[in-house]
């Protein structure tokens, strides 16, 4: 889960000589053992590799100090030095919602529901995890259970939605996917419920109101 911006450093127990600390004595490779370009500096005793682009996502990397690198008293390290780490999975995305973002005439008992591109860790979508989150108007929180199986989260209202009423969803940052892995940025919507209903009205009679002379 190491982030796919991350800057790798590595730290000494002694100041080390900056000159054998280079792009050929820190290295950093990827799957199929395929180099990273980067650059590498150093101060104090820590060096850094800064990768020219962003590491791939789900994906393995080891980083190495070699021999190469050396104290200022000139003493080279015992062995090449690695480590390796895996980066984070992409982050999930709202593929689809109900009701749609912008829809109208939407029933005022209707349950919501998001849908992701991958299963979810439910756990941090379900009530009382606040990370979705209906509002209607004046930002005022609706209140309401959320449920969550797979790739489907749900929103019931604990009571009827307003009629001809604008509410807001949302999805925050909270919510994660099986790999922990978080929405990149909060995933909100709006829609708006249907009219009141018009009630019937009578609009002829027979005979006419007022009407004389019937037989």
């Amino acid at each position: 889960n190491v982030a796919v911006t991350q800057v790798l450093s590595a730290t000494f127990s002694e100041a080390m000589s900056p000159a054998s600390i280079t792009a050929a004595t820190f290295t950093v490779s990827g799957p199929g053992g395929i180099a990273v370009p980067g650059t590498v500096m150093y101060s104090g005793v820590t060096a850094t590799f800064t990768p020219t682009a962003n590491l791939a996502f789900g994906a393995a990397y080891t980083g190495t100090i070699s021999t190469g690198a050396s104290s200022l008293a000139g003493i080279a390290l015992a062995s090449n030095y690695s480590w390796s780490f895996t980066t984070i999975t992409p982050a999930p995305t709202v593929i689809a919602t109900v009701p749609g973002n912008g829809a109208t005439g939407v029933p005022v008992n209707l349950v919501l529901s998001a849908t992701f591109n991958e299963p979810m860790m439910c756990t941090t979508l379900t009530s009382p995890s606040a990370t979705f989150i209906v509002m209607g108007p004046g930002t005022t929180a609706v209140t309401g259970t959320v449920g969550c199986v797979g790739a489907v989260a749900t929103f019931t209202p604990s009571d009827g939605l307003a009629v001809n009423t604008v509410y807001t969803a949302k999805i925050t940052t909270g919510a994660e996917d099986l790999a922990g892995t978080s929405l990149a940025a909060n995933y909100v919507w709006t829609f708006r419920t249907l009219p009141a209903a018009t009630p019937p009205t009578v609009i002829s009679t027979v005979p006419a109101d007022q009407a004389t002379g019937v037989p």
